[in-house]
């Protein structure tokens, strides 16, 4: 559907006289938009702990002949203690804790984990005195709440109902949706950038700009809807200087980049490097270049000629760069479908993922994380949703992805690396 015939709806309103704020609320709790989301949300978060019991009791032999029980052994399962400290969990878990001023032995920094979801887990932690880890999964959980409710209303609004049901059960669902569930900033970024669209589409400009100033605080590729917010906030404006100069819409725009700059400054105050965030990548073994083909071009060697045939990191390479070109297929594809701030979002995305591969020193996984990073790349899924009204093409995606998300959940649940 094309952008510029729906940037002038505005949403259907209540037919009659004036209703009790009572009769609202029940309205809006029993409106599509609401249960919709829910009902996903709900079945996903039963699916997660069906999938953390039997993978915590079964698959887990640290637990053989010790029988804890499993209220006990819940919460530390979503932190991983078994093997490498709950991977990126644990990072976010220090810095809530200990804040930036230090150091991982292995070189490793907290720079390069953004200040807004363990801030949150911080504040969290202090007014309700519980776990900090138990503080995350809610933070991530109520986000991923919020941020399929606002998915649905944003893709109601571009694609009508039935592609926006679609749309949230199939990120939902998706093989790598366990971050939405864990103690990721995953969730937390999907509902602001969602956030940052719905209004902006609405031009709500104030409103676009304070959600994409939290998201460029959440994670570095925030910053990135400054690019969608100005082609439509132009637009709005027909692109005249004069026009644009007035009203809510510049304000909005300066208050997207303010969480990275405020990241900036926080960072030259405790570590003396305003872009430790990016130099900190370097542990990761990312480098910095301008052929954004070189991570699949060389996830393609590591797979033909590098990797023994069935091996770990065949299969880690695999996952990474057959997800990768899927999306980055479907994102050349929803760019005829989508208006074209989606596609601007989306192409700017791609440049700043792909022109960081792990390639230092031969790093076996080249795109590594890739197929976690395109979880919160909403446009496509929005695709996917145009794409489910064939009923194979429906069926295909949920069988798969139900199988793969179940498999890559115990894995994770495990103590084993993901992506």
């Amino acid at each position: 559907m094309n952008g510029a015939a729906v940037a002038d709806r505005t949403e259907p309103q209540p037919r009659g006289g004036q209703r009790s704020r009572t009769d609202e609320l029940k309205a809006w709790l029993t409106a599509p938009a609401s249960v919709v989301p829910l009902r996903v949300w709900i079945v996903t978060r039963l699916m997660f702990a069906v999938l953390t019991y039997f993978g915590v009791i079964l698959f887990n032999s640290v637990l053989h002949g010790a029988h804890p029980s499993f209220t006990h052994s819940f919460l530390s399962a979503w932190h991983n203690p078994i093997s490498h400290g709950g991977w990126d969990t644990n990072w976010y878990l220090q810095i809530a804790e200990r804040g930036y001023h230090w150091k991982n032995p292995a070189g490793t920094t907290p720079a390069a984990f953004f200040p807004l979801y363990p801030l949150l887990i911080h504040v969290g932690t202090a007014v309700t005195h519980h776990s900090s880890l138990l503080i995350a999964l809610l933070i991530s959980n109520l986000s991923f709440l919020a941020a399929l409710g606002y998915l649905y209303r944003l893709t109601v609004w571009e694609l009508g109902k039935q592609t926006a049901a679609r749309v949230v059960l199939y990120i939902a669902i998706f093989p790598t949706a366990l971050f939405f569930f864990a103690g990721y900033s995953e969730s937390l970024f999907l509902v602001l950038t969602v956030a940052c669209f719905y209004h902006m589409r609405r031009r709500q400009w104030l409103l676009a700009g304070f959600f994409g100033g939290l998201a460029s605080a959440t994670r570095v590729t925030g910053v990135l809807l400054f690019v969608p917010y100005v082609y439509e906030y132009g637009r709005a404006c027909n692109f005249r200087p004069r026009e644009m100069l007035r009203g809510f819409g510049v304000p909005g725009a300066l208050l997207i980049p303010l969480g990275l700059a405020g990241f900036m400054l926080y960072l030259q105050r405790a570590v003396g490097d305003p872009i430790a965030f990016s130099h900190g990548q370097e542990a990761w073994q990312k480098i910095l270049t301008l052929k954004l083909w070189a991570g699949f071009a060389e996830t393609v060697r590591q797979v033909v000629s590098v990797q023994p045939p069935a091996s770990f990191y065949e299969a880690h390479n695999l996952i990474n760069g057959g997800i990768g070109l899927i999306f980055l297929i479907a994102s050349v594809l929803a760019a005829r479908r989508l208006p074209a701030s989606y596609s601007l979002y989306v192409a700017a995305f791609w440049v700043v993922t792909l022109a960081s591969p792990a390639m230092a020193g031969g790093y076996p996984v080249p795109l590594i994380s890739l197929s976690r990073y395109v979880l919160t790349l909403f446009p496509v899924f929005m695709y996917f949703g145009l794409l489910g009204r064939r009923r194979d093409a429906h069926d295909a995606y949920v069988v798969l992805s139900a199988g793969l998300l179940s498999l890559f959940t115990v894995q994770f649940l495990i103590g084993g690396w993901i992506v």
